[in-house]
């Protein structure tokens, strides 16, 4: 079947694929290349002859990575924080939108009004430090998750979901006996699956990726998380090879330069989720277009 196409959608075509080539491009080169240093030698770094591939190939410095006690610590951090951040955080949201999208609950206006003001209103970095201090959360790995677990705009965003749900299924539900634990999670859970799915992706990135917090509230260096762990590295004055910000020793401080333990790091770092996304894409993409199609 010959399909016509004007000269105008033509020209548009191609002005539009080729500026989704760019962008992808620069997206994809600088990370080559973060990859390309990482496994170079210290003289091609040093010479600047490092471009998208490897120049005298030297893997040395994720063996110094792996090895080290502050990176093995870090991840274990990381992976604690995101894992129970990500569960507090979606089940809290859950809960909250389930119950403000209620027919049963006596004030949703209230209620609702009242979740907005601090979604709109912050007291400061000072006295939100100040509270967390008074807790007794200073210097603890859980002042890294609970000030951050409640989310009011995912709250919003599952209230309106569940009350796009018909209200016939909870009713039925109702009749038959079952209890609100009951309806969300075995009827109303699995309806928003992929809503849930797509924001819990959302919400372990934002985990793995902190390191403000942990600048704020943590001074013991057992409770880093990688992405601080990457901020000493890169900031260390003292960083020549030898010692990579908190103790990395390198096994060849002289074949290695300082970037290639950058890029390890980093490489290593955002690797877990590079693996982890193709797997979750699929709850990713319809949970983020399931709201925005009626009917």
């Amino acid at each position: 079947m010959v399909t016509y196409r004007s000269p105008g959608r033509t020209v548009f075509e191609i002005i539009n694929y080729t500026l989704f080539a760019l962008f992808g491009l620069m997206i994809v080169l600088p990370f080559l290349n973060v990859i390309a240093t990482s496994l170079s030698s210290a003289r091609a770094i040093a010479q600047n002859e490092v471009l998208f591939w490897p120049v005298d190939f030297y893997p040395q410095a994720y063996k110094t990575i792996l090895t080290s006690p502050v990176f093995l610590t870090s991840l274990r951090n990381t992976v604690f924080i995101s894992l129970l951040g990500t569960f507090l955080t979606m089940t809290v949201a859950l809960c909250a939108g389930y119950a403000l999208a209620s027919k049963h609950f006596p004030i949703p206006r209230i209620a609702l009004v009242f979740a907005l003001i601090p979604m709109y209103f912050s007291g400061g970095l000072i006295p939100f430090f100040v509270v967390v201090n008074k807790y007794g959360l200073n210097n603890s790995i859980f002042s890294l998750v609970l000030p951050f677990v409640v989310s009011v705009f995912y709250v919003l965003i599952f209230r309106n979901v569940i009350k796009g749900l018909p209200e016939e299924i909870m009713q039925s539900a109702e009749i038959d006996g079952a209890s609100e634990p009951t309806i969300l999670f075995r009827i109303v859970f699995p309806l928003i699956l992929p809503t849930v799915m797509a924001f819990t992706i959302f919400t372990a990135v934002n985990f793995w990726n902190s390191w403000f917090s942990v600048l704020m509230f943590i001074r013991d260096q057992t409770k880093w998380t990688l992405q601080y762990m990457l901020r000493d590295l890169y900031m260390s004055p003292q960083f020549t090879g030898t010692t990579a910000g908190g103790g990395m020793t390198a096994d060849d401080p002289v074949n290695l330069h300082p970037m290639n333990i950058m890029f390890a790091a980093l490489i290593c770092t955002v690797a877990p989720i590079i693996v982890i996304y193709p797997f979750l894409q699929r709850y990713f993409i319809h949970g983020i277009i399931v709201g925005a199609v009626k009917g």
